[in-house]
């Protein structure tokens, strides 16, 4: 009997350390930010688009096609 619960602990402490190390590589991947300056989020797509200078040479229309893909309603 005392084998048994020491093997269902080590499996759950095991389980545990799993758990946790796939949270981590899982935020690890959603954020890269952290540790990647480079890489565009989607907030940061759509403020280059609300902060963008209008400039003479391109109406909002086209500004939406160049960042978003489609124009937004």
């Amino acid at each position: 009997m005392g084998n048994k619960v020491i093997k269902v602990i080590q499996y759950v402490l095991v389980g545990g350390i799993c758990f946790i190390l796939g949270i981590f590589y899982t935020f690890y991947k959603i954020d890269q930010r952290v540790w990647d300056e480079t890489i565009n989020k989607a907030w940061d797509i759509e403020n280059r688009a609300m902060n963008f200078p209008e400039k003479s040479c391109y109406n909002w229309q086209d500004i939406e096609l160049i960042i978003f893909g489609e124009i937004q309603e």
